[in-house]
């Protein structure tokens, strides 16, 4: 944008010119949850900067919308209509909220079956519980340190219940709350006597079954484990006497197929099996049970082609191994303490085998309490290989044969503990090149004008070894992102998303892909996450976003030449001029990394090229101009055009920092 038309931009919004300006944070929402097929009003609430002009709300999936409602006079509160289709997936749903200074972190909204409640005050002691109906689900706070929520309800003689809390988990994907509640339930008769408890039953989320002795009156109550509290700390109860699943057996099925499952989970008392007509599409779906009541709640299921086999129970012994095949999966659970579960597979040498658990993975929908140990033998019982934790707690290994025949892989907990819901997944297959990628920060905002950079991560696995192609979907229209593509003796690199000066106001959810050799891969968003010391935590979450928003604090970044080529030994200066905003004298700092308190999180320079700190001038102060350094290495790797660019940090607080970026620069290394 040339300086006239983005000063003119700014006098339409005084407010843009505000020093610092940051996007806004969201803590939490109140009601926590949503029922289906109905439209509510919630209160998202922010820290950091105004909700005001909020345009647009983004929602992962489908089946859910939101408008904002009086956007113009929010400040760090802002309500929003909130409709769910009656069809809608329940579960948690990621959310943003899109302002003229940019796209909000992440919220998440919980899409229900049950009739929403919400708290009343007043219902801190158990003679003032709160009644409330079953099913229901209940939306409350524990907004302070010994606060003990109370709810009441009724129950005839045999009558089984589920509760279940999301607390903890819909924090763990919130970008600036550094303190988490570790919820607990409690059961109680009319007299006080505690009948049933829960603390960790979907990771630090309490999920308790219990039988009530007696016709009567119930009470359970909702606290901290540790007693604490905090005003953005709140959960959605679920209080149930319908069919509930926690865990599914199997927990991987062909897609398409008509597939028997037995739940674990008070589902298991209406029948033992459950038939359901499995989805279509492979991968990790949640999936609802149809009874003769009607839909049960949402349970992980792994969708895969390959072809699969149940653990044949007694397998203790290699002997007693369960055939699998080459590739192929097996559906197991370590039902008692201390069992243990043995597949055999034909391999070939010189053909390397992936095998991968999964059944419990933190920040994602597979909750099995089984703490998995992955070990490849000979059938004779010698260990040839090991895991514990490759991904979560779940393990998994490349195994190179060493020569052709028999091997068995062998499942156990890392605590010889097991239940019914110790369910797993083993999958099996040729060890193919394949690669993961991930963009950092999960969001961009984009200046009308202006540029920023996001940073992508490769990982090459399995021997693949060629350049990934990087390409951004879905953008919002006016705004562009820069060629990249990784080469192979590199991991990282960045894009360069710009916006034209004419572009509207806008917000999108992308889809950031990855491309090599026939091989199309998602990237996984990283969430920023400000940890307690004023760490920069990473978390993976699903929904990345890009919006357009009014020029803020930096204009421009420019750079005095667009391609650098360096020998080995040599060193190049790249000449830095900032474009502030009218009315920004803050400080800021200049880099080509993204880094914080030491830590590198994103380095798109080529291998042996670096900065050289103490000939840059990087911290501006108030000023507007300075240069970087960079260096190759006297072994520096030959590459050509491989983009980079200069990025103006203005700080928000002591981890959260706004990028502001130039026009990608091209670096050259020739030897």
């Amino acid at each position: 944008m040339k300086p006239l038309a983005a000063l003119a931009a700014l006098v339409l919004l005084p407010a843009a010119v505000r020093a610092q300006t940051s996007f806004p944070m969201v803590t939490h929402v109140t009601p926590t949850a949503v029922q289906r097929g109905t439209t509510a009003e919630v209160t998202v609430v922010a820290q950091a900067s105004t909700l005001a002009g909020a345009h647009k709300v983004l929602f992962d999936g489908t089946g859910v919308s939101a408008e904002p409602v009086a956007a113009a006079d929010a400040k760090t509160s802002l309500k929003l209509k909130v409709t769910v289709a009656a069809d809608a997936a329940p579960g948690v749903r990621e959310f943003r909220v899109a302002c003229p200074h940019g796209v909000s972190s992440l919220g998440q909204l919980v899409v229900v079956d049950a009739p929403v409640v919400q708290e009343a005050p007043g219902n801190n002691t158990p003679d003032k519980a709160q009644p409330i109906p079953v099913p229901s689900v209940v939306c409350g706070r524990t907004e302070a340190a010994e606060n003990v929520d109370y709810y009441r309800f009724a129950a005839k003689a045999g009558a089984v219940l589920t509760f279940e809390v999301h607390g903890a988990r819909i924090q763990d994907k919130i970008h600036d709350l550094q303190k988490h509640a570790d919820p607990l339930i409690a059961v109680f008769d009319a007299t006080g006597k505690e009948l049933a408890a829960n603390d960790d039953g979907y990771f630090a989320d309490p999920v308790l079954e219990f039988k009530a002795p007696a016709d009567g009156e119930y009470r359970v109550a909702v606290r901290d484990a540790k007693f604490d509290g905090d005003a953005r700390w709140t959960y959605a109860l679920t209080v149930t006497d319908r069919p509930y699943v926690q865990h599914l057996f199997p927990l991987a099925a062909n897609p398409g197929k008509l597939t028997p499952f037995a739940p674990v989970g008070t589902a298991r008392l209406v029948q033992p099996l459950w038939p359901l007509t499995v989805p279509s599409e492979s991968g990790l779906r949640l999936v609802s049970l149809p009874g003769p009541t009607g839909l049960t709640n949402p349970a992980p299921l792994v969708v895969t082609p390959l072809p699969l086999v149940t653990e044949a129970e007694p397998n203790d012994d290699p002997k007693q191994a369960t055939r699998v095949a080459m590739p192929g999966g097996a559906n197991g659970r370590v039902g008692t303490r201390g069992d243990l579960d043995h597949f055999v597979f034909a391999a070939q040498k010189g053909k390397a085998v992936r095998l991968e658990v999964l059944a419990r993975r933190f920040g994602t929908v597979l909750r099995s309490r089984l703490d998995g140990v992955l070990d490849v033998m000979t059938p004779d019982g010698k260990v040839l290989m090991s895991n514990d934790d490759l991904n979560g707690k779940d393990p998994g290994l490349v195994f190179a044969p060493p020569a052709d025949g028999d091997y068995v892989a062998r499942v156990r907990d890392l605590n010889n503990r097991g239940s019914d819901a110790h369910v797993y997944y083993l999958e099996l297959a040729p060890a193919a090149p394949d690669f993961t990628i991930k963009c950092d920060p999960s969001k961009a905002s984009v200046g009308q004008g202006g540029r920023t950079a996001w940073y992508v991560q490769v990982t090459r696995t399995n021997g693949f070894a060629g350049p990934v192609t990087v390409d951004v979907e879905g953008l919002p229209k006016g705004v562009t992102a820069s060629a990249l593509t990784i080469p192979p003796a590199m991991t990282q690199g960045c894009v360069v998303l710009s916006a034209a000066a004419d572009a509207k106001l806008d917000a999108a959810a992308v889809r950031v892909v990855g491309k090599a050799d026939g091989l199309v891969r998602t990237a996984v968003p990283v969430e920023e996450i400000y940890l307690p010391g004023g760490g920069r935590g990473r978390f993976d979450v699903g929904m990345p976003a890009v919006a357009v928003c009014r020029p803020l604090d930096i204009l421009d970044v420019k750079v005095k030449t667009t391609r650098v080529e360096l020998k080995p030994g040599e060193e190049v200066k790249l000449d830095v001029e900032v474009v502030r905003a009218p009315g920004y004298d803050k400080t800021l700092t200049l880099d080509v990394l993204l880094q914080h308190l030491g830590g590198v999180h994103g380095n798109p320079l080529p291998l042996g090229v670096t900065v050289v700190g103490a000939k840059s001038k990087t911290l501006l102060g108030t000023g507007s101009v300075g240069h970087i350094v960079l260096r190759a290495a006297p072994d520096a790797a030959a590459c050509a055009d491989v983009p980079v660019c200069v990025q103006a940090y203005v700080p928000i607080n002591f981890v959260v920092k706004t990028g502001y970026a130039s026009a990608p620069v091209l670096l050259t290394v020739r030897r």
